[in-house]
C-alpha cells in the first residue's frame, strides 16, 4: 500500500496527515502557533515556530502509522501565502518574525508599483499586499536587512528549503502566475536570481534532508513534492479540478473560488478585489471573500446569549423552522467591513425589516441568507466575465449545517456538496499525482475525495429567493453605493 502524506502550512496551525491512494485518512496530527498583530493593520508570525510545528505534527503522524511508515511514498507540500521572508544564502531568516498574508503594512508600496510599473503583478493574495509589493516595502523600511539578504522567499519556498535545501517555489504559492513578474523586480533593484526558481507543482524537487527525516522519525528520506498554496490545495481536497467548479468556504471569511480555464486579467482582480492563481494541468482559481462567514453566525449566537452547543442547535433549528425570506429580514454580513467585489473597510452590518414579531429564528436565518448572497455578489463579477458554474462544492466548519447547506444550493440555484476535508488531504494529492499514481487530477480527485452530504436546489424556492437577492442589493447600494476605498485609493 502506498502512502502519501500531505503537509500543510495554514494560516492558524500546522497539518500533516497519512493517506492511501484511495484518499482514506490512515494518520493525522496538528499543533497551533501564534499569530501576532501589532497594530491595526498588521499580522506576523515566527518561521521558527512554523517548524516547530509542523516537525510536531509529523512525528505524530510517523507514531501512528509505525511500521506503515516505510510505506511513505512522497510529501506534499501546502503554505498560506503570499508572505516574505528574507534569508542568507542558506534559506535561514535573518529576523524572527516576518508578515503573512493578512498584513496589510505594504499597501502603499502596491499602490506606487501600479502607478509606476503596471498591476501585472496582481492577482496572489489581497490586491496591494501581493509579494512585490511586499518585498518593496521590506526594501524601504527594513534596508540593512534587504541588503544582508540572499533571498527574498515565499513561505512554499522557504518550507522547501528547510526540508531538502533546494530553493525553489511554485506558481501558485510564490508569484501567483507561471513566471515571477521580471519588470517589477527590476524596477525595485531586485535581480529575478535572488528569488526562488519557479518549478511546476507537481514535481518531485528532491528527498528529504538525512537530519529533517531523522527528525520526523522516518527511517527514510522520503521524495518532497512542490504541492501548491494552501486555497489550491483546499480546492483538490473538495473533489474539483475542473472549470466551472465552485469552492465556498464558509470558516471565519466566507469565501467564494471558482475554477477557470484562463486567468482573471490583473486589472479586473485589482478593481473587484479578487485574487486568481494557477491550479493544476492549466486550470486556474479565482474568487474573493467577505470579511466575515460563519464568524457572523458565531456572532449572532453570541449576542442572543447562547453559551451552549444546546443553544446554538436550538438556534439553527429556530432558523430551520422560518421559512426562506428570514419574515422579510434583511442582513448585511459587514460586521468587519465588505471585501469583494467591491471593498469597503468602513462597511458596517446592517438588519433591516425588524419588527415587534420579529423571531430570533428570522434573524438567525438571515444572517446565514445575508451572508450567501454576499458571495452571491462574488459571482456576479464572474457572470459580468462570462463565467458559468456547473456545481458547488463546500469546506469549513459552517457547511456543516444541512441548513445552510440548503441556503446555498437555493440561493445558487445549483446542487452543493459538502467534504469534511481539509489543505493537507490536497497536498497528498498532489504528492499522489506526483508519483503517477494517477493520470490526472479530474481521476485523483474522484479517488481520494469522499463527499459528506448533498443538497438539491429546490425550484420553487430559489425563484423567491431571486426576489430576496434583488432586495439585498437594493439594501446594499442605498446604503453603500459602489464604495471602492480600499482598492481604489488615489490612482
Amino acid at each position: 500500500m502506498d502512502i502519501f502524506i500531505g503537509l500543510d502550512l495554514g494560516t492558524t496551525n500546522a497539518k500533516a496527515g497519512a493517506y492511501n491512494a484511495a484518499g482514506q485518512l490512515l494518520a493525522y496530527a496538528s499543533m497551533a502557533y501564534v499569530t501576532d498583530y501589532p497594530a491595526a493593520g498588521l499580522a506576523e508570525q515566527r518561521p521558527a515556530d512554523w517548524k516547530t510545528a509542523l516537525t510536531h505534527a509529523f512525528q505524530q503522524v510517523v507514531i501512528q502509522l509505525g511500521e506503515q511508515q516505510r510505506q511513505i511514498r512522497a510529501i506534499g507540500v501546502s503554505a498560506h501565502g503570499p508572505n516574505l521572508i528574507l534569508t542568507d544564502n542558506k534559506g535561514q531568516a535573518l529576523i524572527d518574525t516576518v508578515p503573512i498574508w493578512q498584513d496589510e503594512r505594504c499597501v502603499a508600496q502596491g499602490k506606487r508599483l501600479i502607478q509606476e510599473v503596471g498591476s501585472d503583478w496582481v492577482g496572489l493574495g489581497m490586491p496591494l499586499s501581493g509579494f512585490p509589493a511586499r518585498l518593496l516595502w521590506a526594501i524601504e523600511n527594513q534596508a540593512e536587512i534587504a541588503r544582508k539578504a540572499t533571498y527574498a522567499l515565499d513561505a512554499k519556498a522557504y518550507l522547501i528549503q528547510w526540508l531538502t535545501g533546494i530553493i525553489a517555489t511554485e506558481p501558485s504559492s510564490g508569484p501567483g502566475r507561471e513566471t515571477w513578474w521580471e519588470p517589477g523586480f527590476e524596477a525595485m533593484g531586485w535581480p529575478i536570481e535572488r528569488l526562488a526558481p519557479v518549478l511546476p507543482s507537481d514535481l518531485t524537487v528532491g528527498p528529504l534532508k538525512p537530519e529533517i527525516a531523522a527528525a520526523f522519525g522516518l527511517k527514510q528520506r522520503v521524495p518532497v513534492v512542490m504541492g501548491l498554496n494552501d486555497g489550491a490545495c483546499a480546492v483538490l481536497a473538495c473533489g474539483a479540478s475542473q472549470p466551472g467548479d465552485v469552492i465556498i468556504t464558509l470558516a471565519t471569511n466566507g469565501v467564494f473560488r471558482l475554477a477557470l480555464d484562463k486567468p482573471l486579467k490583473p486589472d479586473d482582480c485589482l478593481k473587484h478585489a479578487l485574487f486568481c492563481y494557477p491550479l493544476v494541468e492549466s486550470v486556474w482559481v479565482a474568487g474573493g471573500q467577505t470579511k466575515c462567514g460563519a464568524s457572523a453566525l458565531q456572532w449572532i449566537t453570541q449576542l442572543s446569549g447562547a453559551s451552549t452547543d444546546d443553544t446554538f442547535e436550538k438556534m439553527l433549528a429556530e432558523a430551520h423552522e422560518t421559512a426562506p425570506g428570514s419574515e422579510d429580514v434583511l442582513f448585511l454580513p459587514y460586521l468587519a467591513g465588505r471585501g469583494a467585489p467591491q471593498s469597503d473597510p468602513n462597511a458596517t452590518g446592517v438588519f433591516c425589516g425588524l419588527r415587534l414579531s420579529a423571531s430570533r429564528g428570522a434573524l438567525t436565518r438571515a444572517v446565514l441568507e445575508g451572508v450567501t448572497f454576499a458571495l452571491r455578489d462574488i459571482y456576479s463579477c464572474f457572470q459580468v466575465f462570462g463565467y458559468s458554474m456547473r456545481r458547488i462544492f463546500l469546506l469549513g466548519g459552517g457547511g456543516k449545517s444541512m441548513l445552510w447547506q440548503q441556503i446555498i444550493a437555493d440561493i445558487f440555484g445549483l446542487p452543493t456538496t459538502y467534504y469534511d476535508a481539509d489543505s493537507a488531504l490536497g497536498a497528498a494529492i498532489a504528492a499522489a499525482l506526483a508519483t503517477g499514481a494517477y493520470s490526472n487530477s479530474e481521476r485523483a480527485v474522484q479517488v481520494m475525495t469522499s463527499p459528506l452530504t448533498q443538497s438539491e436546489p429546490d425550484p420553487e424556492t430559489s425563484a423567491m429567493y431571486e426576489q430576496v437577492y434583488s432586495n439585498f442589493r437594493r439594501l446594499r447600494e442605498t446604503l453603500y453605493p459602489h464604495t471602492m476605498t480600499a482598492i481604489q485609493g488615489d490612482y
